[in-house]
């Protein structure tokens, strides 16, 4: 079987489903990219791959009648928070777990490498949604109440500098 993404994806992010109960609720090919959504009883973690930012975006959800809930917009203070970046969570618990977007590595990279390169990048991201995330995949959201105040303050300068 040949290693593109949508493969590579299954296989690192397959976790989920062994250790956290998840199913994989939808795994499409997009315009400039992918988008794959996994889903078990306390939360939804999405993931969209971007060809052209060469990033990994995933957040993870809390579920509102059994579906992944967003973020009202716009963003204000008396927003409720249903959805934090992993990259969120590890601003706070460890950022120098954080994974650039690979072109920021440098073309002699190993994620560049052609055979394992694509397949080592995801890793990284895998292994930091296992590593850092777990207790939000078992159903603990009180990182939410951390990290709200960062997406918050984010969205408001978002709106200060436009």
């Amino acid at each position: 079987m040949k290693n593109t993404f949508e493969t590579i994806l299954k296989n690192r992010f397959n976790f989920l489903i062994k250790e956290f109960q998840f199913r994989l609720q939808s795994l499409d090919k997009i315009d400039g990219g992918f988008y794959a959504c996994f889903i078990n009883k306390y939360c939804g973690v999405c993931i969209r791959y971007e060809f052209r930012e060469a990033y990994l975006f995933i957040t993870l959800h809390k579920l509102i009648d059994g579906k992944p809930a967003n973020n009202s917009r716009p963003i204000s203070q008396d927003t409720p928070i249903n959805a934090i970046a992993l990259d969120d969570i590890l601003f706070v618990k460890n950022p120098l777990a954080i994974v650039k977007p690979a072109y920021a590595y440098g073309a002699d990279s190993e994620y560049y490498d052609k055979k394992s390169g694509l397949d080592l990048y995801v890793t990284r991201f895998a292994d930091n949604l296992r590593d850092y995330a777990a207790d939000v995949l078992n159903g603990n959201f009180d990182i939410f109440s951390t990290v709200s105040p960062i997406i918050k303050k984010r969205s408001e300068n978002e709106h200060t500098t436009r």
